[in-house]
């Protein structure tokens, strides 16, 4: 999808109307309505509803518009700062930095405590730059080459490009709710369908679940809640959890790394394997390794054998 497309695409989205996107872009209606059939065309779904009110974000268009917002942002802003390379603002200091020669990208939801042994053992390799992003954006950016190596939690969907992956070790799920709350043992599929029933899921938005609809999709339709609440961040995934009348299922790695989970009013437990079993994994293209990649695997092998306990 090229920009142009997508700036059209924002523009029909904040305005509701083609006739006022294409005043704000200076074309013709004909034009952005070409544009926006092409990019529906090229998605395979349509990402506006039209009517005599306007045009209108379908559940689709709504849920690739902050996707689409977030990569043309970054983009504009980086291609900004790489015109002012050499002027007096230091620019050419952050694009250095940023060029490293080997970068690895560990997905937000894997950082805790122990990630600071991750950290030494990559710093005594030179010239290799350790990025925390979501999951969706690691994907990404081991795939084209952005970084060598990422450690994220593995993906059942189809990769489009020629991965491989390490498995470092395994988490089971876990259910989080309110503490206090009783929650029937052993969790069956009908004791949880009994006590989401009457509770809302807390679903994120990014990292993990997105990732992982079909993990995700199955156990929403077997344990049936009440309804869902979307969030992007675990803290507020945590702080919901001490409210009555909301609950979730997330790794039970997560629970443990991250302290907002220990916090007074949220209470979490393991659920049995049978449930499923995450995987955590180093992804990276599947050619062969250099001398440089070998070296980030060993570090990266190494500081698994004692964060996931294998």
């Amino acid at each position: 999808m090229d920009v142009e497309t997508m700036r059209t695409f924002l523009s029909v989205a904040r305005n509701r109307s083609i006739s006022r996107a294409a005043q704000e872009l200076f074309a013709t209606q004909p034009t952005i309505s070409l544009r926006i059939k092409r990019m529906e065309a090229e998605l395979g779904f349509a990402v506006f509803s039209r009517s005599w009110r306007g045009a209108e974000l379908t559940p689709q268009g709504r849920h690739v518009l902050p996707t689409i917002a977030d990569h043309l942002i970054r983009l504009q802003t980086a291609t900004a700062m790489a015109q002012q390379d050499g002027g007096h603002s230091g620019t050419s200091s952050i694009l250095d930095a940023h060029a490293a020669l080997e970068s690895v990208a560990v997905d937000e939801w894997i950082v805790g405590e122990g990630i600071a042994a991750l950290v030494q053992a990559l710093d005594v390799i030179e010239g290799v730059h350790l990025t925390v992003t979501d999951s969706a954006r690691l994907q990404s950016m081991v795939a084209h080459g952005v970084c060598t190596r990422g450690i994220t939690y593995a993906t059942p969907a189809p990769q489009a490009w020629s991965a491989k992956e390490t498995v470092l070790w395994e988490e089971p799920l876990a259910v989080v709710h309110p503490r206090g709350e009783s929650l029937a043992e052993p969790y069956s599929t009908a004791s949880l369908r009994e006590f989401f029933a009457s509770r809302k899921f807390i679903l994120m938005d990014d990292p993990v679940f997105t990732d992982h609809a079909g993990i995700t999709g199955p156990m929403l339709e077997a344990i049936t809640p009440a309804g869902t609440t979307v969030v992007d961040h675990t803290s507020i995934m945590a702080a919901l959890c001490t409210l009555p009348g909301h609950a979730t299922i997330v790794p039970a790695g997560l629970c443990a790394r991250k302290p907002a989970f220990a916090q007074d009013g949220v209470e979490w437990s393991e659920l049995d394997p049978s449930w499923g079993l995450l995987p955590v994994v180093m992804i990276g293209a599947a050619a062969e390794p250099t001398a440089a990649e070998r070296e980030i695997d060993g570090a990266v092998l190494a500081w698994a054998r004692e964060e996931g306990g294998i």
